[in-house]
């Protein structure tokens, strides 16, 4: 290890108080500035740690940027699958995962934007993350609710609905809201991001979902 990033965990957190640190700011860079805007060292300003730190633990950007989504998605994952995994009914479950969604995006806006982003550039360039990414995180939880989704028909709870555009659908009322916060700001003259009006789009986002998927 480099002299400097020794020093910088003498002086700083631990590894992974650091590490956190790290990704916490990396999240903000590149959801506001993209991969190829995101400055490092502005990365390691906002975290309060040595640069030479931040590159001993992520070789270089693209490192980073692959721990950040890893990261992301990962949380993602764990809470998704928790609300769709309780002992309740379909209909409970679907509630609970919506309003986990809404939670997760809302606790932390630059998430919708990171994601959005991601896959734009995936379209672009091949991203080297995107794929795995899917397949370990974002399938299983569309399979989980494809699966409640088929109870709750069965079962009378659920109007008949496509599950896969029932899927899009959540995803889109959701994330477009957060990572379009600054135009719709400019359109409603609100501000979309105030504690007060992400509580109101939280309601109005539920009932939205239940109206259009509960039988009764």
């Amino acid at each position: 290890m480099a002299l400097s990033a020794k020093k910088a965990i003498r002086n700083g957190k631990d590894a992974a108080e650091s590490k956190a640190l790290i990704l916490r700011a990396a999240l903000e860079e590149f959801a506001q500035e993209g991969f190829a805007g995101a400055r490092t060292e502005h990365i390691a300003k906002a975290a309060g740690v040595n640069i030479a730190l931040l590159f001993y633990y992520f070789k270089n950007k693209e490192q980073l940027y692959g721990a950040v989504l890893e990261s992301n998605y990962a949380e993602w994952n764990r809470r998704m699958m928790e609300a769709l995994e309780l002992e309740a009914s379909p209909k409970e479950k679907i509630r609970a995962y919506a309003a986990t969604y809404f939670d997760f995006a809302s606790e932390t806006p630059s998430r919708p934007r990171l994601t959005l982003q991601e896959m734009m550039r995936a379209g672009r360039t091949g991203s080297p993350h995107i794929v795995k990414l899917k397949r370990k995180y974002i399938k299983p939880v569309h399979e989980r609710i494809k699966r409640t989704m088929r109870e709750g028909v069965a079962a009378g709870e659920f109007r008949a609905m496509d599950a896969e555009h029932f899927i899009y659908s959540v995803f889109g009322i959701i994330n477009m809201y957060f990572a379009c916060a600054q135009a719709i700001k400019v359109v409603s003259g609100n501000e979309p991001l105030d504690p007060k009006v992400i509580a109101q789009r939280r309601g109005e986002v539920m009932r939205f979902i239940t109206q259009a998927l509960f039988a009764k």
